[in-house]
Parts: C-alpha cells; structure tokens; sequence
C-alpha cells in the first residue's frame, strides 16, 4: 500500500509540474522552464524509486545514485546536464537555447521512466 501512495504522489506531481513546464514555456518564463524541467525529471525518478524501495527517504544524493546505477549511459548524461542547467536557469536563466536542452533532457529521462514503469506522465499532446 505505501509503495502505490509513494509511487502515485510522485506520478502526480511531476504530471503537474510537466503542465506548469510547457505553460511557462509558451509564456517564455524561462527561469520558470529551467526550474521544472529538472522538478519534472526528479519526480519521475522518484516515482521510480519509490516503486523499487517504497521505504526510501528520498535523499538528493541517493537520487544522483539511482540515476547513476539504473539508468543508461545516455540519461546519466543527460541528467546530470539537466541539473547544471537547472542551477543556471534557476538563478536568472535567460537563455533560450538552454531551455531547449533542459527540455529535451526532461523529455528524454521522463519518457524512460514512463517505459520502465509503464505509466504515462507527460502530456499526451505537447505544445509548441
């Protein structure tokens, strides 16, 4: 029963923050896109974790280990870039062609949870 609460909460949340993301996209609030393309991605994870050990605390740093020992090669990668950015958007980011990339990795790391987990959490249509 915990692990579906956990798992579920998480779901939700980076399903919300994902409709927060492409709204402030398209309203080119891009500090905002920054900061929750990384939230987006963080709680996809989450939800992943909390399937796998529904006792976990969630700790950052045993996020960044979930990521390194579960994930490909190519989300590591993108993960971690999507953190620097997150760091550098979050702290007056105005710059577009970041989004793009924080996006893009967004993308990339959620649609492997939602293969993993077999659920969806990204719009089924995505704005423009």
């Amino acid at each position: 029963m915990l692990k579906m609460v956990a798992e579920e909460i998480h779901l939700r949340n980076a399903r919300e923050k994902a409709e927060t993301l492409y709204e402030a996209l398209q309203k080119n609030r891009l500090s905002v896109v920054g900061d929750m393309a990384f939230k987006v991605a963080e709680e996809a994870i989450l939800a992943f974790e909390s399937r796998e050990d529904p006792y976990s605390t969630h700790r950052r740093s045993h996020t960044f280990y979930l990521v390194k020992t579960r994930f490909s090669e190519g989300d590591r990668k993108c993960f971690n870039r999507l953190h620097r950015i997150y760091e550098r958007l979050g702290y007056g980011g105005g710059n577009g062609d970041l989004v793009d990339e924080a996006v893009k990795c967004m993308e990339r790391i959620v649609k492997s949870v939602e293969a993993e987990l077999n659920v969806e959490i990204l719009p089924k249509e995505v704005p423009e």
